[in-house]
């Protein structure tokens, strides 16, 4: 791009650049007559519900990472309990004071 196309500093066009202008957003006609008619205490409701709306999907997007976290968490432990399980009874095996705890934690023997 050449100096001459380049919008001016500061300007709403330049807003693709960090730092520049946030373009608005064009709405339609009917929706800047619905803006017009609504009360100041009517558009601070709908802010509040729309703010609602927003941390409500927040928590739950939270809550569905702990669940998921939660979850892999779990199954990882499984995992390395059955894979520790079989190397601790085949440690067990071969000595006998943790032979003799093995059967006590897992109830064999007697």
């Amino acid at each position: 791009m050449t100096a001459e196309t380049d919008p001016p500093p500061g300007s709403p066009d330049g807003a693709a650049s960090p730092g520049g202008w946030p373009r608005p957003i064009r709405l339609p006609p009917h929706w800047h007559a619905w803006f017009a008619r609504q009360t100041e205490g009517r558009l601070a409701m709908l802010d509040e519900l729309v703010d609602e709306r927003i941390e409500r999907r927040v928590l739950r997007d939270a809550l569905r990472r702990l669940k998921h976290a939660v979850v892999v968490a779990f199954v990882g432990a499984a995992a390395v309990a059955h894979w520790f399980a079989d190397q601790a009874a085949w440690v067990a095996d071969r000595l006998p004071l943790l032979r003799h705890l093995w059967a006590l934690i897992a109830g064999e023997g007697r």
